[in-house]
């Protein structure tokens, strides 16, 4: 209801923030804030675009933002899985996943484990033209 669309739209605008944050990167808003089903407890997930991962984290220690580092294994299309970095943090109450990709996924982008298709994700742009067309 109205709560939940308050919710996505609060999530959406951190997402932002995250974006223009991390424009260097060009960032994707991926997943369930994106689809428009997120609630708080999922968080905010972005593809970050790079071929060296450490810029990344250079830009969490500018920000002042601590973070956590893991692994996350992605499948691509023909079967094939890649391991990449993870970041993960708390902006508030609402936690963020950075996912690290090569700047070559942007063409070829890891399928979504959902649809099974490439997840192309959303850019800053569209994510504004999603909140917009929210509110009319």
């Amino acid at each position: 209801g109205e709560g939940q669309a308050q919710e996505l739209r609060r999530l959406r605008e951190q997402a932002l923030a995250a974006m223009h944050a991390f424009a260097a990167f060009t960032p994707r808003l991926v997943g369930s804030v994106l689809a428009g089903s997120a609630d708080a407890t999922q968080g905010v997930r972005l593809h970050l675009f790079t071929d060296n991962p450490e810029d990344v984290v250079f830009r969490l220690l500018d920000q002042g933002i601590p973070w956590q580092e893991r692994e996350g294994t992605l499948r691509y299309g023909g079967g094939v899985r890649r391991a990449h970095p993870v970041f993960s943090f708390y902006a508030g109450e609402t936690p963020f996943e950075l996912v690290v990709l090569p700047i070559g996924s942007q063409r070829n982008p890891p399928l979504n484990p959902v649809s099974e298709r490439p997840d192309r994700g959303a850019a800053a742009a569209e994510v504004e033209r999603l909140m917009a067309h929210a509110s009319v």
